[in-house]
């Protein structure tokens, strides 16, 4: 009888002897594991959301990369469509055109003023601007199809200036453009020379 009352105990202390073990390892090791696992999950999250910070970066230089692409084409579209002969050519295409829109719109053109060619504000660069100022008149909705064709025209301009008013005539279209061409080789500055 004392073997079986000695395996008995032998189990008792082995089995208080594994408690004991669980218990040191329940408030020891699970404390520490749990907390690794919630700093590996804070550092995945934390990884996660610079990686979703980076590809969203990455898109936007991306986007910002295509618009400037575009923007070069556009430019590079426009100056070689810039015409390359001289001033007095410049205003005799603006000329024809105003006028042959002027007929088609049945308006009425009072008067044309061409300025000075000028690199004034495009330094450095060989673009030349020549102002030109017209006014027209007529019915209101002939202006507003005249401008409509005039934008729609190709011609290298900006609307600098542009009014318009009442008068005993009709509407009367005061209008100032900015005529663009392409004059050359840039100007050197004098600090180069």
């Amino acid at each position: 009888m004392s073997s079986p009352l000695r395996a008995s105990r032998l189990r008792l202390a082995l089995g208080a002897l594994g408690m004991a073990a669980g218990l040191c390892v329940a408030l020891f090791l699970l404390p520490d594991a749990s907390q690794q696992l919630a700093q590996q999950q804070r550092a995945k999250r934390e990884a996660e959301l610079g990686r979703n910070q980076q590809v969203q970066r990455l898109q936007e230089l991306q986007q910002l990369a295509d618009r400037i692409r575009r923007g070069r084409e556009t430019l590079a579209d426009l100056e070689s469509r810039l015409p390359k002969g001289s001033a007095g050519e410049l205003q005799w295409s603006l000329s024809k055109t105003l006028h042959a829109l002027i007929q088609k719109h049945g308006l009425r053109l009072q008067s044309v003023k061409y300025g000075l060619p000028s690199r004034e504000g495009a330094k450095g660069t060989d673009l030349e601007a020549v102002e030109v100022e017209f006014v027209a008149l007529g019915v209101y909705a002939n202006h507003k199809a005249f401008m409509h064709d005039l934008e729609g025209s190709g011609l290298p301009f900006a609307v600098r200036d542009g009014r318009l008013e009442e008068s005993p005539e009709g509407a009367r279209l005061n209008i100032v453009l900015r005529a663009f061409r392409k004059a050359g080789q840039p100007e050197r500055e004098e600090s180069e020379a």
